[in-house]
């Protein structure tokens, strides 16, 4: 759903402080959030699980669904798992991820490998942007290297690694009896 009234920056993280649903904020205009099946939250559920100790161990922060994120381009989002190592000033955003993770559904995966594909490769804090299919065992994985991106696709099994927090990832561990 979209709200037809265009707002500052300002005005949308005033009014996204006090609403009951999530919005993400695009070029003055805020987007609600839709609700996600139960698959999409059993794939995020894992992830948590299997970051949490990674991120303790390394001092780190891990935020799901609800914390939004400011992209630098004045857009604001909320990713389905962000990573952070850095302290945000504002106890609302998270402005310096290190690592994010996208659930795909048919409502998002155009605008996850799109329009958040472009934001999120240009964070300079950001060595990995992960996207997970939620009906089967892929996972496609934006590397940051010293020459610039790399990419990944991984089906079935395989594993990926997880750089700011020492973490390596396998599909096998993500996907074990929710696909």
């Amino acid at each position: 759903m979209i709200l037809e009234k265009r707002m500052t920056a300002e005005e949308y993280l005033e009014f996204e402080r006090t609403s009951v649903v999530r919005h993400e904020f695009v070029d003055g205009v805020i987007h609600a959030m839709a609700g996600d099946k139960k698959r999409n939250n059993r794939v995020v559920r894992r992830l948590i699980r299997l970051l949490d100790e990674p991120v303790e161990t390394k001092g780190c922060d891990l935020f799901f669904t609800v914390v939004k994120m400011q992209i630098p381009n004045g857009k604001y989002r909320y990713p389905d798992v962000v990573v952070t190592c850095e302290e945000d000033a504002d106890e609302y955003l998270i402005q310096a991820p290190c690592a994010i993770f996208e659930v795909l559904s048919d409502s998002t995966e155009d605008v996850d490998q799109g329009e958040k594909l472009e934001e999120y490769l240009k964070i300079a804090s950001v060595q990995r942007y992960v996207l997970l299919r939620q009906d089967r065992a892929l996972v496609m994985v934006y590397a940051r290297e010293n020459d610039g991106w790399r990419f990944s696709l991984l089906e079935n099994t395989g594993e990926f690694e997880i750089p700011c927090i020492g973490a390596t990832l396998k599909l096998e561990d993500i996907y074990a009896g929710i696909v």
